[in-house]
């Protein structure tokens, strides 16, 4: 059996700070689930305070808060039954990496009325943990994803979760746990995406780095090293599971060359979230800075002319995923 430790000392790195005797705490508001114990049946918690979710991955923000504020407490799966105030969650976003979606959760991140939460890492760590699709676990899910929505500010109203990319490959399990909550899946030409990793590799992009589940990367005639070639038969498996689930689950298509402007010619009304002409400026001045360094302005991504032997068949994906966007475009 294949084990895989990619996550496992950041993982660790999140949950140090000062313990907290859970039965000493009068409400686990303010804290949010980080990991799930090894077995599963455990769950260990930071307290965030009143700290927004601002950065671009869930993980930054836990690294931004100060050493001496951070606290950490243990419970059984049951606490997270606990939370009793929360947002619904307002929309699901699925991707292929590189495609824009950190963008389109940074353009809402700063809308105060927006809990906007990136990749949260408890999330994959529930999926390694919690493999089956049994009731049981789906009830476990509802109440994680719960109580990363809960309210500690009263002027929240929608909540929107980015997912990491391979969990496309859940798709049927979440839409079972959450049937009416809209999911979107963002996407890319394959070039555009290799080009980016090409300059610096995402983790799913990495041989037996991440645990992807249920996804099973197709490693025939793929020479050890080649690591473009398993990069597009990853691509291969994310463009798969999104055309299957866009007929089954309703999914949502969209492409990056749609951005930014899909946020506020779409999306906003799709996800009935409704802006004031300041808020709308501000997402629009959210879109022209890098989505992973705000403070720099996007100048595009670097392009790639390699061919790869395995891209035709990528692209041949890629083209019906554009095929079923513009027929959703005509039916609309």
């Amino acid at each position: 059996m294949q084990t895989y430790d990619g996550f496992a000392a950041e993982e660790r790195s999140f949950v140090r700070g000062k313990i907290i005797d859970a039965e000493s705490l009068t409400s686990l508001r303010s804290w949010y689930p980080i990991i799930f114990s090894e077995l599963g049946n455990e769950l260990y918690w930071r307290d965030m305070g009143d700290q927004r979710f601002v950065e671009s991955f869930f993980q930054n923000s836990l690294n931004a808060q100060p050493q001496e504020l951070r606290r950490v407490c243990r419970t059984p799966v049951s606490a997270l039954t606990q939370v009793t105030d929360h947002v619904a969650p307002t929309a699901f976003i699925f991707h292929v990496s590189r495609c824009g979606s950190t963008l389109l959760t940074q353009m809402l991140s700063h809308l105060t009325r927006c809990i906007v939460l990136s990749e949260p890492p408890v999330i994959d760590s529930f999926f390694r943990t919690h493999q089956q699709q049994t009731q049981e676990n789906v009830e476990i899910f509802q109440h994680l994803i719960t109580t990363l929505g809960q309210r500690r500010f009263k002027d929240e109203t929608h909540f929107i979760i980015k997912f990491d990319s391979w969990h496309i490959g859940r798709l049927s399990f979440i839409r079972q746990a959450f049937p009416h909550t809209p999911m979107l899946f963002l996407y890319r030409d394959p070039q555009q995406v290799l080009a980016s990793h090409q300059r610096q590799r995402g983790p799913q992009m990495i041989p037996a780095f991440v645990d992807m589940g249920n996804i099973e990367v197709d490693k025939t005639d793929l020479f050890p090293g080649d690591q473009d070639g398993y990069c597009l038969r990853v691509l291969d498996q994310f463009y798969t599971r999104a055309l299957g689930e866009h007929r089954d689950h309703q999914l949502h298509i969209l492409n990056y060359q749609d951005l930014p402007n899909a946020m506020w010619e779409s999306l906003l009304s799709l996800w009935n979230i409704e802006l004031t002409a300041e808020e709308l400026e501000k997402v629009k001045i959210r879109a022209q800075f890098h989505s992973k360094h705000p403070q720099q302005n996007f100048r595009g991504d670097p392009s790639t002319n390699i061919r790869h032997a395995f891209s035709e068949h990528t692209e041949t994906l890629y083209q019906q995923l554009e095929k079923l966007r513009q027929q959703s475009k005509f039916e609309s």
